[in-house]
């Protein structure tokens, strides 16, 4: 079931880590959907790891780009800076009758 971007639009990243997005339902409609990327995202050495969590903590410059591709500066392990991670947001989100759901 992953991949929510083809069923959603007006994507937007509020307080640097909550996903939200309007998402199309069962009986077409589009509803307003929300998912917090810190408690299914974490920092692993400067990269995005999913299953971890708080990300965001220490992240510089966060950014959602085509409503799937999650982009920021995130610290290595000795605080130090790393290359910008990226991470695609649609493996593992997916819409389920409107609602952004983790399959992890």
């Amino acid at each position: 079931m992953p991949n929510y971007a083809q069923s959603a639009e007006a994507f937007e990243l509020v307080d640097g880590h909550i996903l939200r997005c309007n998402c199309r339902n069962m009986n077409g409609d589009m509803v307003s959907s929300e998912l917090d990327l810190d408690t299914i995202v974490g920092n692993n050495d400067g990269s995005f790891e999913w299953g971890g969590q708080n990300w965001s903590q220490g992240a510089g410059n966060p950014n959602l780009e085509e409503g799937w591709r999650l982009t920021a500066d995130l610290q290595g392990a000795d605080g130090g800076p790393r290359d910008r991670a990226t991470i695609d947001l649609n493996e593992k989100i997916g819409n389920n009758d409107g609602q952004l759901v983790y399959e992890g």
